[in-house]
C-alpha cells in the first residue's frame, strides 16, 4: 500500500459513528473483518487483548491493509506491561498506521492482573493518571522521569519521529474513572452503559473531570461499546437476551452494569434474573429479561433500530457507539464464580459459526 499523507484522527472519523469490537476472533479473522468495516465506512475497528490474542499484533496487521478506519487498542490493560513497552508498542504502530491509532487503555479485572500478570492491582485512579501521564510527556519527546503513586519510571526517552502523538482512550464505566478520563484523556469507552446512565453519571463525570484540568471537551471522543445482534427483522432482540444476563449479573466484574440496568428502570428485573442465576438456573434468568430491558441496553435487531439507538446516544452527548456483534443466543460466564458450578452445563455450546454471521451481518447491515 503507497503510504498516505498524515490524517488528523478526529477529521477522518468525524462523518462515521459506528465502531467494530473485534473479540472473540483469531486474528486472522480479525484482520479480514477489519478491512471489511473500513471497506463499509465503520469508525474504528478495536483489537481487545483478553485471551483470543494480543492487542498490537492484528492491530498493527490491519493498520497495513487499511486506508481511512481508526486502529484502536480495545483496550490494553495498564498492567500487562510496562509504560515504556506502551509507549515503544503504541509509537510504532502510530507511525505504521500514519496516525490513526487510539491507544485504549483499562484497568481491567483485578482476577486479570494478579491472577494472569502477578501484579499488584492497587489504587487503579492512580495508577491510571501515573500511566497516562509517563506516556503523554514520552509521545511528546520529552525526557521522562516520572516517580508516581503506582507506576514510574527514569530517564526514558522516545527516539521516535510521530505523525502526531497517539489519542489515548481510558475504558471506564464507574464515576471515578470516567471523571480522571474527562481530565487527562483524549476519550473514553464505556460499556454496557444504558442511556439514562449516560445522560445521569457518564456525561457529567465527563464534565466535572474536564472542569477540573480547565479544558474543553470538544475534541473528546465520548463513545461506549455494546454487545450486538444486528438482523434483518427484529429477531435479534430475542437473541440477545443472554448478554443482557450476562452483564447484568456481573456484579463481580463491573458493579456499574447493574447501575447502568437501574438507570434504565430495570433495576428489580435485574435483581430477579440475578437471584434465577444464583439459584443456578440460567435459561430461567435468560426467560425473565423483557424485551425493553434488551433494547434499553444492547445493540439489537434490525438495522433501523439499531441506527435509532444510536442516534439516541449521540443526541445525549456520545461521539459514537461501538458494535460487539455476539453468537446469538449465546451467554457465558465473565469471571470465576460468576455462575454456580452446578449450572454450567446449561451453557449453550459456543458457536463460532454464529458468531461469523453475527459480525458478517452487523457489517452488511449497519454499512
Amino acid at each position: 500500500m503507497t503510504q498516505a499523507p498524515a490524517r488528523d484522527y478526529g477529521r477522518a472519523v468525524a462523518d462515521r459513528h459506528i465502531g467494530l469490537l473485534l473479540t472473540a476472533l483469531p486474528a486472522s479473522l480479525a484482520i479480514d473483518f477489519a478491512g471489511r468495516a473500513d471497506a463499509a465506512d465503520f469508525r474504528t475497528a478495536w483489537f481487545p487483548e483478553i485471551t483470543f490474542a494480543d492487542s498490537f499484533g492484528p492491530a498493527t496487521a490491519a493498520a497495513l491493509k487499511t486506508e481511512k478506519i481508526g486502529i484502536a487498542t480495545g483496550v490494553v490493560g495498564i498492567w500487562s506491561r510496562s509504560a515504556v513497552t506502551m509507549a515503544l508498542q503504541a509509537a510504532t504502530l502510530q507511525q505504521l498506521s500514519n496516525g490513526r491509532l487510539l491507544l485504549g487503555l483499562g484497568v481491567q479485572a483485578r482476577g486479570y492482573v494478579e491472577a494472569w500478570h502477578g501484579q499488584r492491582y492497587e489504587q487503579p485512579i492512580a495508577a491510571m493518571r501515573d500511566f497516562v501521564t509517563i506516556l503523554r510527556r514520552a509521545f511528546a519527546g520529552e525526557l521522562v522521569t516520572h516517580e508516581g503513586e503506582v507506576f514510574s519510571v527514569r530517564n526514558f526517552h522516545l527516539d521516535m519521529e510521530l505523525p502526531s502523538p497517539p489519542r489515548i482512550t481510558i475504558a471506564a464505566n464507574g464515576p471515578k474513572m470516567i471523571e480522571l478520563a474527562g481530565e487527562i484523556a483524549d476519550g473514553i469507552i464505556g460499556w454496557f452503559q444504558s442511556l439514562e446512565y449516560v445522560r445521569d453519571v457518564t456525561m457529567p463525570a465527563l464534565q466535572r473531570g474536564a472542569e477540573r484540568a480547565g479544558r474543553s471537551l470538544h475534541d473528546f471522543d465520548a463513545t461506549v461499546g455494546f454487545p450486538a445482534v444486528v438482523t434483518e427483522d427484529d429477531s435479534g432482540v430475542e437473541l440477545a437476551k443472554g448478554q443482557a444476563m450476562m452483564y447484568a449479573t456481573a456484579l463481580g466484574s463491573a458493579p456499574a452494569y447493574l447501575e447502568s440496568a437501574r438507570a434504565a428502570g430495570f433495576g428489580d428485573a435485574a435483581e430477579a434474573i440475578g437471584e434465577r442465576v444464583r439459584a443456578g438456573d440460567l435459561r430461567g434468568a435468560v426467560s425473565l429479561v423483557p424485551d425493553e430491558m434488551v433494547n434499553a441496553l444492547l445493540m439489537a435487531g434490525s438495522a433501523d433500530r439499531v441506527r435509532a439507538r444510536i442516534d439516541a446516544y449521540r443526541e445525549a452527548g456520545l461521539t459514537a457507539v461501538h458494535v460487539l456483534p455476539s453468537p446469538p443466543g449465546g451467554f457465558y460466564p465473565l469471571y470465576e464464580d460468576h455462575f454456580p458450578v452446578e449450572s454450567l452445563s446449561q451453557l449453550p455450546e459456543f458457536d463460532f459459526n454464529g458468531l461469523v454471521k453475527s459480525f458478517d451481518d452487523a457489517i452488511r447491515l449497519l454499512a
